[in-house]
């Protein structure tokens, strides 16, 4: 049916009107989707294309690799009189049987040279290397003698004709044990400084914010060389002492930002509330979360201990004259520069092990992070 509008009105004429009926209907209009605006154009964030995957594999390889190292050396540290030494590991003197003889040096075999053990002896299981450090009483000197040139010195002598294989491996000895004592005794001194200024702040915090910036300004190597001309008589024990009182201020201040930090956690101050002593909430609460970087400075720190004796070695200023050292034996390179093998050796197993060490501390750092 048509609508009232469509009828026909009397006032309009035939013509129109028919005009007006015929005419079409418009379709409506339909809006055409305008293209949606192009997102801009941002730079790829940093690192976008390293494939993390690889990276953290790659790490954990290096890691191994430089725990195994690290703990070769510790081996050869600990057994080095298994490696070499001037007394043999198990013999029978004169019908007495002698069990390690090289570890507990007996009065009746010590005064003995070779040649009158090797003829009173009915049996004798040697070490890999026939000498120690420094020579037997009536063992002939030879000199500079080069790797191989001599049976039983595999790496040759040094200038004062002792073994240079025997010297290196018990210089590893005294280097780690020294390494390992002055790492502990700058632990302890850091943490105890360190934790007793962040916990209580105040004077005492100021005081040793004050002494850490101070030693940090100065190179460790420098500071120990002035403790050691300071002292009238500089021995192992002084250097032992200037070595951990140059490294604690980086401990200290490792743990003073960390328990500043935990100390502004709810757990912390909960266990406050509770009525926890000062002690207790550093002993249960704070040094826990500290824990994870304090081995990994640790690890790194025996690489640096080890790399500074040997410089003052190397300067004739650290161990005393005689001592077997990786730094007095490559320094005798400057009186010899043909003997090669006095920088060589040494210096190889000087940087296998800071590198050991170091790459150990960086794999303990990625483990130990509660983000991975």
């Amino acid at each position: 049916m048509s609508s009232p509008e469509d009828l026909p009105d009397d006032r309009e004429s035939t013509p129109l009107l028919l005009a007006r009926l015929s005419r079409p209907s418009m379709p409506p209009a339909v809006e055409t989707p305008r293209p949606a605006p192009a997102a801009p154009k941002t730079a790829a964030p940093p690192l976008a294309g390293v494939d993390w995957t690889n990276y953290a594999k790659t790490t954990e390889r290096l890691g191994k690799a430089g725990l195994l190292l690290s703990m070769m050396l510790l081996f050869v540290a600990v057994f080095a009189d298994l490696f070499a030494s001037n007394l043999p590991i198990m013999c029978r003197v004169d019908g007495a049987f002698y069990t390690f003889p090289n570890v507990t040096q007996p009065a009746a075999l010590t005064p003995l040279s070779r040649a009158e053990l090797d003829a009173r002896a009915s049996f004798m299981l040697r070490p890999l290397v026939f000498h120690g450090p420094r020579l037997r009483p009536g063992e002939v000197a030879t000199s500079l003698a080069r790797p191989g040139a001599l049976e039983g010195h595999p790496l040759g002598t040094d200038r004062d004709g002792n073994d240079v294989f025997a010297r290196i491996v018990h210089g590893a000895r005294g280097y780690l044990v020294f390494a390992l004592a002055a790492v502990a005794a700058s632990l302890l001194l850091g943490v105890l400084f360190g934790a007793i200024a962040g916990l209580f702040g105040g004077a005492f915090d100021a005081l040793v914010s004050r002494i850490v910036e101070s030693v940090s300004a100065f190179p460790p190597l420098v500071l120990v060389l002035g403790i050691q001309a300071a002292v009238p008589r500089a021995t192992l024990f002084t250097l032992f002492l200037a070595i951990a009182l140059t490294r604690w201020p980086e401990i200290a201040r490792l743990v003073r930002g960390e328990v500043l930090l935990a100390t502004t956690r709810d757990y912390v101050v909960a266990a406050r509330a509770l009525g926890a002593t000062p002690l207790r909430v550093l002993r249960r609460h704070i040094l826990p979360n500290v824990r994870a970087s304090l081995v990994v400075v640790a690890a790194m720190g025996v690489s640096g201990v080890v790399l500074t004796e040997a410089s003052l070695d190397f300067l004739r200023v650290g161990t005393p004259p005689g001592a077997a050292s990786w730094g007095e034996t490559m320094s005798q390179f400057r009186d010899a520069p043909g003997a090669w093998w006095l920088l060589a050796f040494p210096g190889f197993l000087l940087v296998v092990t800071i590198i050991a060490y170091n790459v150990m501390g960086e794999a303990l750092r990625d483990l130990l992070d509660p983000r991975r």
